[in-house]
């Protein structure tokens, strides 16, 4: 392994996704000081919707560096919408990252995956160290939220470069067929769907059983502890087995997982329990996703594309709207079906 290319990929996963952190975390809440409920859903839907549906730009040519150049420097400029407080145009910059991300992210996660192979996980864990401590740190030193953010976009921006030579990944323009593997595009749909009611609406659920939320904070640190775990474990047993054995595997525990929030409400031990299936839900089956997709398709790079956007744009799109119907006492039994769904089309 290029010890070289580990740590600068490192250091990568560690910015990226501490500015996923101040996205995800912290921003809804500034920004309902100034937007509605349903304006500041609108906004975060945008980010989503951009990723789903910039891959399609690539379906007729390949990415170029000028494509990842463009990306690069439009999400910079166009950060600065954030200080208009203005609805449209935050929505519009959200959905310039979004498209933005969709060139710059999946070519890295390609070149990542290509080189690391199934040490890949060992990288990829410093991600959710920088999302987590993000989180931590921000609940206690009072800042600037959007000048934080604004900063760690050019900062991540800009570190972006150092892989934008790599030679690893051909820029193949061979045809794309989703079709020819739609099993296992049911099954990231399915699952990421079935994750729609986790990221809405589970403090809201385990605090309205008497889960304190003191308890919530301790409950997410599981599940990402439990993921960062089995990212840095995960290269000695992953090669074992075909990665089609551990997406079943992750799809399956986690319709179990979403089945144990729906019988044991109240029960913070079990919760926990549940929390530690994270480390499949996430964890494995990401990890065996990409080597999966590096595997199956020759252009990987708009492979890559695809796996985010449809993963992480149009089905986390369609989680969030579907949990927001089904939101009640048996939210987590359909969560549960629908995962359950993606186990029974890869079998």
């Amino acid at each position: 392994m290029d010890k070289k290319f580990f740590y600068l990929i490192s250091i990568y996963y560690f910015l990226f996704f501490a500015l996923i952190g101040d996205y995800v975390i912290f921003l809804p809440k500034y920004f309902s000081a100034y937007f509605s409920p349903s304006q500041i859903g609108i906004i975060f839907s945008m980010m989503p919707i951009a990723r789903f549906l910039m891959p399609f730009v690539f379906l007729k040519k390949p990415l170029t560096k000028n494509d990842f150049i463009l990306s690069i420097f439009i999400s910079v400029i166009s950060s600065f919408l954030l200080f208009s407080k203005n609805f449209y145009l935050i929505s519009l910059f959200f959905f310039i990252l979004g498209a933005s991300f969709a060139v710059i992210f999946p070519y890295i996660e390609s070149v990542a995956i290509e080189k690391l192979k199934e040490k890949y996980g060992k990288s990829r864990l410093y991600g959710s160290i920088g999302f987590m401590l993000f989180g931590i740190v921000g609940g206690y030193v009072s800042f600037n939220l959007l000048i934080a953010f604004v900063l760690m976009l050019i900062i991540t921006n800009l570190f972006s470069f150092v892989f934008l030579e790599d030679k690893t990944i051909k820029k193949s323009a061979s045809k794309f067929n989703l079709f020819k593997e739609w099993k296992f595009w049911a099954a990231v749909v399915f699952l990421q769907i079935s994750f729609g009611g986790f990221y809405s609406f589970f403090t809201i659920y385990v605090t309205s059983h008497g889960i304190s939320k003191e308890w919530v904070g301790w409950l997410f640190a599981i599940g990402v502890t439990a993921e960062i775990i089995v990212f840095l474990i995960q290269h000695r047993f992953i090669n074992k087995k075909h990665p089609l054995f551990w997406i079943k595997l992750s799809v399956f525990l986690t319709s179990l997982r979403w089945l144990i929030l729906f019988l044991f409400p109240s029960d913070l031990i079990l919760i926990a329990a549940s929390q530690l299936i994270h480390a499949f839900s996430f964890a494995l089956f990401h990890t065996s996703a990409l080597l999966y997709l590096n595997k199956t398709y020759e252009n990987k790079t708009l492979a890559q594309q695809f796996y985010a956007g449809i993963a992480y744009g149009i089905a986390a799109f369609l989680g969030s709207m579907l949990a927001g119907f089904l939101y009640g006492e048996n939210l987590f039994l359909y969560e549960s079906i629908i995962a359950l769904l993606g186990f029974l089309v890869m079998l």
